[in-house]
C-alpha cells in the first residue's frame, strides 16, 4: 500500500510539473488532457450546430472551465526567463477569458490539437516570434483588444458608450513594482523591456479610449449577448482595466462567468454586470467587446 501511495504521488507531481515541450511552450500533461478534452467535446458540439459561432464556443467552454481555482501570477514564474505558458487547471481573470477564446478559436477552424491551441494563445499574448522577452507581451487589456481586429470587435460605442478621457501608464509610471523591471535602472535587459511598455503606453494613448459609465450600463445591458467579453473599466490612475469576464445571459438575466479572486474560482457570479460594477468604487464603468 504505502509503495502503491508513492508511486501515485509520483504520478501526480509528473501530470501537475510544468514542462517545456520542445521549447515552444510550458505547460503540464494535466493541462495539455484538459485542454483537449475541452476542444473535443467543442467539436461534437458544433457538428451539430451549423455556423456555430466563436462566442457560443466561448461560453460552452467557460462553463466546463468551472470551478478552475484561481491563481494569480503563473505568467510570472520564471521572472529571468520569458517563456509561453500555458495552463488551464489554474488561471486568473484575464488568462480565463484568453484560454476560452483561444480554444473557441481553435475549434472554430477546426481542429481540437493542442499545438494548434498553443500557436493562437501565443498570437493574442505576444506580438512578436520567439525568443520573447517581458516587454513582448502584449500586458494591457486595451492593447490586447485592439491587436484581435477582425476576431474581435468593440461595440462600447455602438452601446451608448463615450470616449474617456484616461490615459494609459501605470506599468511605467509603477515598474519598480514589477520584478521584470524593477532593475531598469542598472540591467539593460530590464530598461529595454520598460522602453518597450513604454512606448506602447504611447502608442495606445495617441487612439481615444472609450467606455460606459455606470450610469449608462443599465441601458447598455440590453443590447449585450452571452459570450461577448466585458471589461471592467478601471478608475485607478494609469490602469486601463481592471478585471475582464465573459457575459451569461439567461432568462433575462445579463451576468457573467469570471475567475474571481474573491471566491477563488471560475463562476457565474451572483451579481449581474450592473450590480458587479455599481457597487465597486474603482470601478468607472464597462467596455464590452464581441467576437466575431
Amino acid at each position: 500500500m504505502k509503495r502503491m501511495i508513492t508511486l501515485l504521488m509520483a504520478l501526480f507531481a509528473m501530470l501537475c510539473s510544468p514542462s517545456s515541450f520542445g521549447q515552444k511552450y510550458i505547460t503540464t500533461a494535466a493541462d495539455r488532457n484538459l485542454a483537449e478534452k475541452v476542444m473535443n467535446s467543442l467539436l461534437d458540439a458544433s457538428s451539430q450546430v451549423s455556423d456555430v459561432k466563436v462566442s457560443d464556443l466561448m461560453v460552452m467552454a467557460a462553463e466546463q472551465l468551472m470551478g478552475t481555482p484561481y491563481v494569480a501570477g503563473t505568467l510570472e514564474e520564471d521572472p529571468l526567463h520569458e517563456q509561453l505558458r500555458i495552463y488551464l487547471t489554474r488561471t486568473d481573470c484575464i488568462l480565463f477569458v484568453e484560454t476560452c477564446l483561444n480554444l473557441a478559436l481553435t475549434v472554430r477552424s477546426g481542429s481540437s490539437s493542442f499545438d494548434d491551441y498553443a500557436s493562437n494563445v501565443a498570437k493574442t499574448r505576444y506580438r512578436c516570434k520567439p525568443p520573447y522577452s517581458y516587454g513582448d507581451r502584449i500586458h494591457y487589456t486595451t492593447e490586447w483588444i485592439r491587436r484581435q481586429e477582425g476576431v474581435l470587435k468593440d461595440i462600447t460605442l455602438d452601446l451608448g458608450g463615450e470616449v474617456n478621457d484616461h490615459p494609459i501608464g501605470f506599468m511605467s509610471q509603477n515598474y519598480k513594482s514589477y520584478k521584470q523591471l524593477a532593475d531598469a535602472d542598472n540591467i539593460p535587459r530590464a530598461a529595454l523591456d520598460l522602453k518597450k511598455i513604454t512606448e506602447v503606453e504611447e502608442a495606445l494613448n495617441k487612439e481615444p479610449m472609450t467606455f460606459i459609465p455606470k450610469s449608462k450600463v443599465a441601458s447598455a445591458c440590453g443590447g449585450i449577448k452571452s459570450g461577448d467579453i466585458i471589461c471592467y473599466v478601471s478608475g485607478v490612475k494609469g490602469l486601463d482595466i481592471a478585471h475582464v469576464a465573459i457575459a451569461f445571459v439567461r432568462d433575462g438575466r445579463v451576468g457573467f462567468i469570471h475567475a474571481s479572486q474573491k471566491d477563488g474560482k471560475v463562476e457565474i457570479d451572483r451579481q449581474t454586470i450592473e450590480e458587479y460594477v455599481s457597487s465597486r468604487s474603482n470601478l468607472s464603468g464597462i467596455k464590452v467587446v464581441r467576437p466575431l
